[in-house]
């Protein structure tokens, strides 16, 4: 079993200015801007502690797009046969896009039996298209 991100927590350690000792990582957060109505993808690499890669095969990948509160969708991105060792696409579809407006939120996770892991959190920006396909 792989060990994803952890952080080892010391007596000894320095403390920041209000006396805490800052543990855990912020996810990666990314401003992906799609065109309304194309279909759009991005690559995301993920390690673990020892930064080798890790197989994301190995754990469902779930990807929500809300607006506030509001789920629009769920994607399940997976590794392509461009993807190298360690990575996996998020894949949009045209009608996925055109569901979208700027500054919707989404968050990427990978996922098994134990770990739940935010690899990737961001907000959109969508651009209008200029010729409709439909």
């Amino acid at each position: 079993m792989v060990t994803l991100r952890t952080t080892t927590v010391t007596s000894t350690q320095a403390t920041n200015a209000a006396g805490e000792i800052p543990v855990g990582a912020i996810p990666p957060k990314v401003r992906w801007t799609v065109v309304k109505g194309d279909s759009a993808s991005f690559r995301i690499y993920v390690e673990d502690d020892t930064a080798n890669a890790i197989d994301p095969t190995d754990y469902n990948i779930k990807a929500d797009f809300r607006r506030g509160t509001q789920l629009l969708f769920s994607t399940t991105p997976e590794k392509t046969e461009f993807d190298g060792s360690g990575e996996f696409t998020v894949y949009l579809t045209p009608a996925q896009c055109k569901q979208l407006a700027t500054n919707d939120l989404f968050d990427v996770q990978l996922s098994d039996a134990v770990v739940v892991w935010t690899v990737c959190r961001g907000v959109m920006t969508v651009i209008d298209e200029v010729t409709d396909r439909e």
